[in-house]
């Protein structure tokens, strides 16, 4: 059934409070004087009453006479439950923040519809929670797909410049800072040996061993010039000394890529041959070998690209 809506007047609010020399206040105020006339002029705020006045009448179907100052009151409440939630997605604040906030501002108040001329009542935070929950996702959508639509039709009763285009989509993204170094030649070719020798040492552990120095070597081999690396900025010629600790490593990884390479053939031969003992370990394993073919194949295309500002050893 349709709700019909009893008109209440709007208690008389004190003018808001001149505030000179704050610009993010005066951005502030000005949005929210916007939003509260998008509310009104768009009749947003109309229509999400009638909704919930329909919801509620809805529940109380076997009462034969609803008072009239229960249904101006449930009418009052569905009025402040719409503002608060939207102000308190606005300012991104938990109940119990933003019933602090709400209590201290003359601008929140004034666009709740809290403040009058005698006395200010705002709502505690059990309040703003049952607020949260007032009506049900559907009637949110239904009252904002109906505010989009005038805006993108009829963009000249809402005092728009121009239409809105429903095909744009906004997104509101969140930079987070990851815990990785900064991609640095030298330093992602120590990464790439530490892969290697690391998946080249659990292949070995399965009793499938080639002709090759123990992985440990070459890691320490190459933390050695990366030692080197980072104190070539005292010498002399850092540039020079630069170059020469990179063309050693540049013929280590050469190294260490081959002996991963030989490795994973050997691990796909005795995986084909069923020689690798079927354990929990055997997913471990196609894991270190599909890490070696990718990071040898890695690491021999940066030997092979030219990279600017280096030079390839001879």
């Amino acid at each position: 059934m349709t709700a019909t809506i009893i008109p209440f007047p709007l208690s008389l609010q004190p003018r808001l409070p001149t505030i000179e020399g704050n610009v993010d206040y005066r951005k502030m105020r000005d949005e929210l004087l916007r939003i509260d006339q998008l509310l009104t002029q768009s009749d947003a705020e109309k229509q999400f009453i009638g909704l919930c006045l329909e919801r509620w009448l809805a529940a109380r179907e076997f009462d034969q006479d609803v008072p009239v100052k229960a249904q101006l009151n449930f009418q009052l409440q569905s009025r402040r439950a719409l503002r608060c939630n939207i102000l308190r997605t606005y300012l991104q604040e938990d109940f119990r923040g933003f019933a602090a906030r709400l209590a201290d501002s003359p601008l929140f108040q004034h666009f709740c519809g809290l403040s009058e001329l005698d006395k200010v009542v705002v709502p505690a935070k059990s309040t703003l929670q049952r607020y949260a929950h007032w009506v049900e996702k559907s009637t949110l959508d239904q009252v904002t797909n109906q505010a989009l639509h005038q805006a993108a039709h009829q963009p000249k009763a809402l005092q728009l410049a121009k239409a809105i285009d429903l095909e744009a989509a906004f997104l509101d993204t969140t930079c987070l800072q990851v815990n990785i170094h900064y991609p640095v030649d030298w330093v992602l070719l120590r990464d790439a040996t530490r892969t290697l020798m690391k998946a080249v040492q659990l292949i070995r552990g399965q009793g499938l061993r080639q002709r090759m120095e123990e992985p440990a070597t070459f890691m320490k081999r190459m933390n050695r010039l990366c030692i080197q690396m980072t104190h070539t900025s005292k010498k002399t010629n850092p540039r020079k000394h630069r170059r020469k600790v990179l063309r050693q490593m540049d013929k280590l990884v050469g190294s260490v890529s081959a002996h991963a390479k030989r490795y994973r053939r050997l691990l796909r031969c005795a995986m084909g041959k069923d020689r690798v003992d079927p354990a929990p370990g055997r997913a471990s394993l196609a894991t270190a070998g599909q890490h070696a073919q990718t990071v040898a194949g890695g690491a021999g295309a940066s030997l092979a690209a030219p990279h600017p500002g280096r030079t390839r050893p001879q």
